[in-house]
């Protein structure tokens, strides 16, 4: 493997992002990255007001929820990282690594855990501060 290939498959992975599911690609760029899991959550439909119901925010209807939900065209949660995922990961690099966190599935309460999603957004350039502010809606 040459140093480039990760560039390449990264490169790669963002020219057909346009062209095919965006789920399966958002799955593509994760795995060029280097993020994999199976932990997955069905029924997801990609609509982002269903995705606001099943997943409410502690204060709902805020103007960054409302700007979110009026900006979003789709959204979906990819996968779910633990603790599992990473050690696999890390014991592939050393043999002695602390469990950061301890699930079996995908547990929508889970605290302990990363969350990928994916999110197509209608415009496509934005302020800095608009990224923020989605990411933490």
């Amino acid at each position: 493997m040459t140093a480039s290939s990760p560039c390449n498959a990264i490169t790669s992975a963002l020219k057909r992002m346009p062209a095919v599911d965006f789920t399966d690609a958002s799955h593509h760029l994760l795995a060029a990255l280097g993020y994999r899991s199976d932990r997955t959550l069905d029924g997801q439909t990609g609509n982002v007001a269903d995705f606001i119901e099943q997943f409410p925010a502690p204060h709902p209807g805020t103007a960054s929820e409302n700007n979110f939900a009026q900006q979003a065209t789709f959204t979906a949660l990819i996968f779910q990282v633990t603790s599992d995922e990473i050690e696999i990961i890390a014991h592939q690099r050393t043999e002695s690594q602390q469990l950061l966190f301890d699930a079996d599935g995908f547990d929508q309460g889970l605290a302990q855990s990363f969350l990928f999603m994916a999110v197509e957004l209608k415009g496509t350039r934005y302020p800095r501060s608009q990224y923020i502010s989605f990411t933490r809606e």
